[in-house]
């Protein structure tokens, strides 16, 4: 894995945030729907600033909203308030960003539905769909924001 990958996992329900990011126009990004909310993948080659805006709209409609970000050996989170990375984490964000970021021993919590999903796209069985996504938005809903499982024909946790 050389691209680094990204995704934010809220509490909200997956069609209430479908229809208030198309709303915004916010996207592109995949929805999948877990128990604890839903995670949202963005397309593969999102940078983490576009990445934190992304994030910021998904805090609009779901009160909280976790952005992760990692590569191979480093990890950065964020939820709005706090901020931490593990291992050499700059080159996920960028030198402007660094400075925000505190190093912790530990890495993110995620819920396991989330951690699934994220394992999911270690492994490329996620990328069917978030390569094939426009990069920019104002297209059909079902287009821009497609809420589809990692893994065709099923759920996630199936």
């Amino acid at each position: 894995m050389s691209v680094p990958r990204t995704l934010i996992w809220t509490p909200a329900p997956t069609a209430e945030l479908q229809l208030n990011l198309h709303r915004a126009a916010a996207g592109p990004a995949a929805l999948v729907p877990v128990p604890s909310g839903t995670v949202l993948l963005p397309r593969r080659q999102i940078g983490f600033p576009a990445a934190a805006r992304l994030a910021e709209q998904v805090r609009d409609t779901g009160t909280a909203a976790l952005l992760l970000r990692w590569g191979p050996g480093a990890e950065v989170w964020t939820d709005g308030d706090r901020a931490g990375s593990t291992g050499p984490a700059r080159r996920l964000v960028g030198l402007l960003r660094w400075w925000r970021l505190d190093a912790r021993p530990l890495a993110v919590e995620l819920p396991d539905d989330v951690a699934e999903v994220r394992a999911l796209v270690d492994e490329g069985r996620a990328d069917t769909w978030v390569t094939a996504l426009p990069t920019k938005a104002g297209l059909p809903i079902n287009t821009v924001l497609p809420v589809v499982p990692v893994i065709q024909g099923g759920s996630p946790l199936a």
